[in-house]
C-alpha cells in the first residue's frame, strides 16, 4: 500500500548502528563567539587568516572544517589563507519558522563567504537508529542506508512507483560476482529477469573499455571487473552490496561504432532510466579514472548542534548541495541532465557524501531522514525542479518548460549533433505529464505560442549551417550557448497569433518534428540598421517612423566579438522537406551588408508599470530581397510604441500582417 503522505519528514530508513568511532566534533572559541553575537552586533572579526581557521579545523572545530572541505577553499587556497575573516549572525527565518538565517563567515576584501543555516532538529520519535557515517566507500553502512532509502520510496512513495518493473534493456551487465561481469542480450536470456540499476558517469577524454561490433563475443563471455574504470568499479561494488545484480552502463550496453545501433538505443534512453531501480550517479569524478567522496570527512558530516532560546538547531553548511549536485561534473553532461530528469529515483556519489533524491524526498547522511521540504528549504525548492513528476495544478507550464530549457543549455557535449535527441527523453516526459505531447514543435509547444518565442542567447551563438531547426526557435542554434527566458510570459498581453504551423515532415532521431514553417499574423512596424560610429562599436535599429524610439536589442548570433546574421536561400514551400534536405543553404552576412528589409514584430505587452524600463517585446524579423519568407535574427524590447500611441490606438493606426516566418 502507498502511503499518500506529503509530509515535510517522511519516513524514515531504519538503518544497522555500525561499530562507532569518534565522531564528535565541537566548535572553535571564535566560532562560539560569533553565534553568540546578536545581528545588532552586524559583522564581528572572525579568525584573523584562513591558517588560524585551519589550525581550528585541525582541532575539530565543525564550522571552520567545513569551510576547509568546501569547494571555494580547496580552489582558492592561497586567496583563502591570506584572507581575514569576519561573522555575522541572525535568527531571522525570511520563509518558514524550521529554518533561519544562521552564521555566514566570509572574507570581505576576496569576496568569498560560507553560510551556516540553523535547521529546527528533527523530531526525536522519527529517528529510530542513528546513522553512524561511513568511513569509507566500501563501508557496508553506506550500502544500509542507500537500501533503506530505496525500501522507504518503494514502500510510500507513490510518484516514484515504476509503471513497467517487468521492463529491460537491449542489453544489460550481470553482476556476476565481486570480481567477474558479462554482458546478457536480455531478449534472448529470459534469466535476466532481475530489477537493474543505471549508471550514469563522466566519460572524459580516458580511452575506458567500451562495447565495439568487435569484442561483443568477448564481452558476453566474461569480463574481469578489473579491466574496469574506478568508477565503474565503485558502482558495480555498490550495486553488490544492495542485492542488485544488473547494471545498465551506456558505453557497455550500447555498440559505439554502429550507428544504427547508437540510434536506437538512443531512442530509448527514457525508457532506461525511467524503468531502472535507481539512478546510481558518480556526480564527482570528471572521468572514469576518478574517486568518489574526494573531500569526505565522516567527522563533519555529524551535525553541530546547538540550543537557542530553548530550542534544538542544527548548523547546516547551505551550499553543500550546489557543491555535491547542482554543480558537481557530472551535471554538466547533456545527457545525464536528461538522465537525472527521467529517473524517478537517484542515489549520488558525491564530493562529500551520499545522497537519495526522489520525486518525493531528498536525503543525505547528514540529514537521513530528509531534507525540510519547506519554502525557505532551498535544497528541496531547488532538487524538486531537477526530476519530472506529476505537473503541479498552480504551475505555469511555460515557467517550468523554460527553466528546463535553460537548464539543458547550459550542459555540453562531444558530439553537437546529439544535442535535439539527448532533450528528446525530457520533451516526451514533460508532454505526457502535461497532456500536450502533441503539440510539441522544435523546441517549444503549441499551446504556449507566440510568448515561448521570447527567448534570446546568452552566450555567442550561430544558427547551423544545415538545416537543424526554424529560426524562430533556439534549435536553429549550433555549438555550446547558454538561452535566457522569461518569467510570466503568459499573463502579458498578447499582439500576435500563430494561425498555422507546417511541420516538416522528416523526424528527428527522437522522433519529434525538427521544424517548419510558422504562419503568424501581427503587428509589423519596419525598421532601420544603423551601424555604430567606429567599426569596433555594434550597431542597433532605429524605428523608422519615429527614430528617437528607446530599444534594447538582442542579436541571435554573434562570431568572436562581431555581430552577424543568416538566413536559407529561398525555399520552396510547395516542397518544403526536399528543399531542406537537399537544396537549403545558409547564408551569412553582417547587418550592416544586409540588402533586404528589417521588421520588428510586436508580440506582448508588460503593461504600464513604473519600474520596467522596457514595455514592450518582440522578435527583429528579416526578409531577403526576393523572398516572401521571414527569418528571425534577434529580440528586441521597446520602452512604449511609435509615436507615443497607446496600445488602444494599434488597430485604428495599422493593420495585421500574416506572415511566413522559417
Amino acid at each position: 500500500m502507498v502511503s499518500n503522505d506529503k509530509s515535510c519528514v517522511l519516513a524514515p530508513p531504519t538503518v544497522p548502528i555500525s561499530e562507532p568511532t569518534e565522531v564528535h566534533s565541537a566548535l572553535c572559541a571564535v566560532c562560539k563567539r560569533a553565534i553568540a553575537s546578536s545581528e545588532e552586533n552586524g559583522f564581528i572579526p572572525h579568525h584573523q587568516s584562513g591558517f588560524d581557521l585551519e589550525i581550528a579545523a585541525d582541532r575539530g572545530c565543525y564550522i571552520c572544517g567545513t569551510i576547509r572541505l568546501s569547494e571555494t577553499w580547496r580552489s582558492e587556497l592561497s586567496l583563502c589563507r591570506s584572507g581575514t575573516f569576519e561573522s555575522y549572525f541572525s535568527l531571522r527565518s525570511p520563509k518558514h519558522d524550521s529554518i533561519r538565517d544562521g552564521l555566514l563567515v566570509g572574507t570581505p576584501a576576496r569576496g568569498y563567504c560560507w553560510t551556516f543555516q540553523l535547521w529546527k532538529e528533527p523530531d526525536p520519535s522519527c529517528i529510530v537508529q542513528p546513522y553512524v557515517p561511513a568511513g569509507s566507500i566500501d563501508d557496508p553502512a553506506l550500502a544500509e542506508l542507500a537500501s533503506a532509502w530505496l525500501k522507504t520510496c518503494c514502500d510510500t512513495h507513490e510518484d516514484c512507483q515504476i509503471l513497467d518493473p517487468a521492463y529491460r534493456p537491449t542489453r544489460l551487465i550481470h553482476i556476476l560476482d565481486t570480481n567477474h561481469l558479462r554482458l546478457v542480450l536480455t531478449a534472448a536470456e529470459p534469466s535476466s529477469s532481475g530489477p537493474y540499476v543505471a549508471f550514469s558517469h563522466c566519460w572524459g577524454k580516458v580511452d575506458a573499455m567500451k562495447l565495439l561490433c568487435g569484442n561483443l563475443a568477448q564481452l558476453c563471455a566474461k569480463l574481469d571487473l578489473q579491466q574496469l574504470p574506478n568508477t565503474y568499479q565503485e558502482a558495480v561494488h555498490l550495486c553488490l552490496q544492495m542485492g542488485f545484480h544488473y547494471i545498465w552502463i551506456d558505453s557497455l550496453c550500447i555498440i559505439q561504432d554502429c550507428d544504427e545501433d547508437w540510434a536506437r538505443e538512443a531512442k530509448d534512453m527514457k525508457l532506461v532510466y525511467e524503468h531502472a531501480a535507481f539512478n546510481l550517479c558518480s556526480a564527482t569524478a570528471s572521468d572514469s579514472t576518478g574517486k568518489s567522496f574526494t573531500a569526505r570527512d565522516p567527522k563533519l558530516l555529524r551535525l553541530e548542534s546547538i540550543t537557542i532560546q530553548g530550542e534544538n538547531f542544527q548548523l547546516v553548511h547551505e551550499n553543500l548541495f550546489n557543491e555535491d549536485i547542482i554543480y558537481c561534473p557530472l551535471r554538466s553532461r547533456a545527457w545525464v541532465y536528461q538522465e537525472w530528469y527521467l529517473s524517478k529515483r537517484s542515489l549520488i556519489l558525491g564530493s562529500h557524501q551520499l545522497w537519495w533524491h526522489c520525486r518525493q524526498q531528498l536525503a543525505c547522511e547528514i540529514r537521513p531522514t530528509g531534507v525540510p521540504k519547506v519554502p525557505g528549504g532551498g535544497w528541496w525548492e531547488e532538487a524538486r525542479t531537477l526530476k519530472e513528476a506529476t505537473a503541479p495544478t498552480h504551475s505555469d507550464d511555460l515557467n517550468e518548460w523554460n527553466g528546463r530549457v535553460e537548464g539543458y543549455t547550459r550542459t555540453n557535449l562531444t558530439r553537437e549533433t546529439d544535442r535535439l535527441v539527448a532533450f528528446s527523453g525530457i520533451v516526451q516526459s514533460f508532454g505526457q505529464s502535461r497532456g500536450i505531447i502533441h503539440e510539441y514543435m522544435a523546441g517549444l509547444w503549441r499551446c504556449h505560442l507566440p510568448a515561448a518565442l521570447c527567448w534570446r542567447p546568452m552566450t555567442h551563438a550561430q544558427r547551423s549551417a544545415v538545416y537543424s531547426g526554424p529560426s524562430w526557435s533556439w534549435t536553429s542554434l549550433a555549438g555550446g550557448f547558454h538561452i535566457h527566458t522569461y518569467s510570466n510570459l503568459l499573463r502579458e498581453s498578447c499582439y500576435a497569433s500563430v494561425e498555422r504551423i507546417s511541420p516538416f515532415c522528416n523526424k528527428g532521431m527522437g522522433g519529434f518534428s525538427v521544424g517548419g514553417v510558422m504562419n503568424i499574423s501581427g503587428y509589423l512596424f519596419e525598421i532601420n540598421y544603423v551601424y555604430g560610429a567606429d567599426n569596433s562599436t555594434n550597431g542597433s535599429f532605429s524605428v523608422a517612423e519615429d527614430p528617437h524610439l528607446g530599444v534594447q536589442l538582442f542579436l541571435d548570433e554573434h562570431a568572436e566579438d562581431d555581430e552577424i546574421m543568416s538566413h536559407l536561400s529561398e525555399p520552396d514551400l510547395g516542397d518544403f522537406d526536399h528543399w531542406v534536405r537537399n537544396e537549403a543553404v545558409r547564408k551569412v552576412i553582417h547587418p550592416k551588408d544586409a540588402r533586404g528589409r528589417f521588421f520588428f514584430l510586436l508580440l506582448l505587452d508588460r503593461g504600464d508599470v513604473p519600474y520596467f524600463r522596457f514595455r514592450f517585446r518582440g522578435l527583429v524579423l528579416y526578409q531577403p530581397l526576393e523572398q516572401q519568407t521571414f527569418y528571425r535574427v534577434g529580440y528586441m524590447n521597446w520602452k512604449r510604441l511609435p509615436q507615443g500611441m497607446s496600445p488602444d490606438q494599434l488597430s485604428a493606426q495599422y493593420s495585421r500582417r500574416t506572415i511566413f516566418l522559417l
